[in-house]
């Protein structure tokens, strides 16, 4: 048997549940409001759970006729649910030992229910392997302190009030985290095979990445939204999760050790003030690295068509619902008004024009070598960063070219970074679902390599916060750092939240509603830390959170803005509140206001220069 391995690290999960008396509006609103998560089914009250689950809530019956979540279990009724997934099901261990030893072993139910420390005792001694967790009710705090500290798994939370949740976080020595009935019971990929559409994208929209329940805020990525009221850089969300190993690891990485992707893995699993510690250790590796200087670039975006055959399920630049209004008609700019508009940026201040666009039908690998000699012939100063390795792979594949001698070929004509886009997660069981024809992640890793060996250089980005979860940002993490072992070749690393509204993905109940604000802060801050020794920059996207949340996130681990953009259509079409531009004035705004200097660079981060706000205060 498996009593919940968090316990090992005093970390107790909670659920706040209560039974249901109605299914009117006002009753479920005010629920709501309190912050119950699940309504258990009463067989004396007839209630209709669509109405429950259309208000998001989660519902448990004894009642397999009923359509609920999950089901109650009884030594009575145990031999109904023999073809129901363990994981719906929680039994009632009621002390009758010969009767719960079959159910357990037969069932292998996810859950058992206790009511008392003698019940918890007998279940950690038994020989079963059936990995369960225990939970139990509890009225008050000292009930709570008295289950938690004999190692009950979990705790049932019935009416209580804000402040007593608080107060029991507010414990010493004890890390309480709040679950959803569902999540972190279920990983995405099981949900996504057990539960029909509806119920799949209920316990998506209330969970987190991390599997933890998911507080409502008026805040997402690209909402135009003011981000949440902090705690420092935490969002109180009512969950906290410590493990003894994050300060051991923190204190290491201040006197100069390189975390692992098991450490890794422990940091980006942890909720509450715990992240405030991360944050803080990325902003002092930042200050010695980079000290109090914030870099950005004047620059043109180009998105020449918003054409693509591809069916990434994430993008509503070409695939946005005409119902928000987010979709434009379809367009291609043809090569000369791509030259006209990098020369109109150079005239304007910019050094470097970044080149994107959907995956156009008629597109071939000429095009975007026309593309590249055309911008150089009128302005020969002008960087160009353009072309993601989809379109690199789809361009050299289109004109019989190895990967090898198209980049070659682009360099030649004037190409001289690649933007680290189309990697999305780096994860190939995410990718399978979100962007399923698209390139692999080796593909995507071995044009990074091809190009940083010929002396292209490239960013490298991650997209967080759709259906991924933790696994899947080591691997992607993990995968840039090996690339960059071997060619030193990524400037900088820049995680990108994803943008819902827009997003068919999200418009088809298929995924979150975007990465919760701890989990900006987190990943922010451990690509610091994770890439310290090999990757100098971290940038946050302004186009996705706004001035205030790019902002604030200089203070944990960022030390670069990106760029101007001067129309940047992609976050837009996916339903991004935010301009198209930030201008010169604007940036220096953002970084002054965070008691930051800013500094002028280039793309590669070779050349700088202080602005004339900075050098009329010196």
């Amino acid at each position: 048997m498996d009593i919940q391995k968090n316990t090992m690290n005093n970390n107790i999960s909670f659920l706040r549940i209560r039974p249901c008396d109605n299914d009117n509006e006002i009753y479920l609103n005010s629920r709501k409001k309190e912050g119950t998560s699940t309504f258990l089914i009463k067989s004396d009250v007839s209630v209709n759970t669509d109405n429950l689950h259309n208000k998001e809530f989660q519902t448990v019956s004894k009642d397999i006729s009923i359509n609920s979540d999950v089901w109650i279990v009884t030594d009575e009724n145990w031999k109904e649910f023999k073809s129901v997934h363990p994981k719906r099901l929680i039994y009632i261990f009621k002390n009758n030992i010969e009767i719960a030893l079959e159910v357990i072993d037969r069932l292998k139910p996810h859950t058992i229910l206790i009511s008392t420390n003698s019940e918890l005792q007998f279940l950690k001694s038994i020989n079963s392997k059936t990995n369960f967790i225990t939970s139990t009710y509890v009225e008050t705090i000292e009930e709570a302190i008295e289950f938690a500290n004999a190692g009950v798994s979990d705790l049932l939370l019935r009416d209580w009030s804000s402040e007593q949740i608080l107060e029991l976080q507010n414990l010493e020595g004890l890390n309480f985290y709040e679950r959803t009935l569902l999540s972190p019971v279920f990983s995405i990929d099981e949900a996504r095979e057990e539960f029909d559409k509806e119920r799949f994208f209920r316990f998506l929209k209330t969970r987190n990445v991390r599997g933890f329940r998911r507080k409502e805020t008026s805040w997402s990525p690209g909402s135009g939204k003011n981000i949440p009221n902090l705690n420092n850089f935490v969002f109180n969300n009512k969950s906290q999760i410590n493990h003894s190993e994050i300060d051991s690891i923190l204190k290491r990485v201040l006197d100069g050790y390189q975390i692992n992707n098991d450490d890794l893995r422990v940091l980006f699993n942890t909720a509450g003030e715990k992240i405030n510690d991360i944050a803080n250790v990325a902003n002092e590796l930042n200050f010695l690295k980079n000290g109090n200087n914030v870099s950005y670039v004047k620059n043109r975006n180009i998105n020449y068509t918003n054409q693509c055959y591809y069916k990434c399920g994430f993008c509503g630049f070409s695939k946005g619902p005409n119902s928000l209004n987010l979709k434009e008609k379809p367009y291609t700019i043809d090569i000369q008004e791509v030259v006209e508009r990098s020369v109109e940026a150079y005239d304007m201040g910019a050094s470097e024009v970044c080149l994107q666009g959907g995956i156009h039908p008629d597109y071939t690998g000429e095009f975007y070598l026309k593309m590249v000699e055309d911008i150089k012939a009128s302005v020969p100063e002008m960087h160009i960063h353009g072309f993601t390795p989809l379109e690199i792979w789809q361009g050299a594949e289109t004109i019989g070219l190895s990967v090898e001698e198209y980049l070659s070929l682009l360099k030649k004509a004037g190409l001289n970074t690649l933007p680290g886009t189309a990697a999305e997660i780096l994860d190939d069981r995410v990718r399978k679902y979100l962007c399923p024809d698209k390139i692999t992640s080796s593909q995507w890793a071995y044009v990074m390599e091809v190009a940083h060996n010929l002396g292209i250089k490239s960013t490298a980005t991650i997209m967080f916060g759709h259906i991924d979860d933790i696994d899947s940002w080591v691997n992607h993490f993990s995968l840039i750092k090996n690339v960059q072992s071997k060619t030193n070749g990524f400037t900088e690393v820049v995680p990108l939240p994803f943008v819902h509204m827009g997003s068919p993905i999200y418009l088809q109940g298929k995924s979150m509603p975007g990465p919760t604000w701890d989990e900006v802060v987190l990943i922010h801050s451990l690509a610091r830390i994770y890439f310290v020794n090999s990757i100098d920059n971290i940038q946050a996207s302004w186009v996705k959170l706004g001035h205030d949340g790019a902002g604030k996130l200089l203070h944990a681990g960022v030390n670069d803005l990106g760029g101007t953009l001067i129309n940047e259509n992609i976050s837009r079409a996916s339903g991004a509140d935010h301009g198209q531009e930030t201008t010169e004035d604007q940036f220096i705004q953002i970084i002054e206001s965070e008691n930051k200097n800013p500094i002028l660079r280039n793309t590669l981060y070779t050349k700088f220069s202080e602005t004339k706000n900075t050098l009329e205060k010196k």
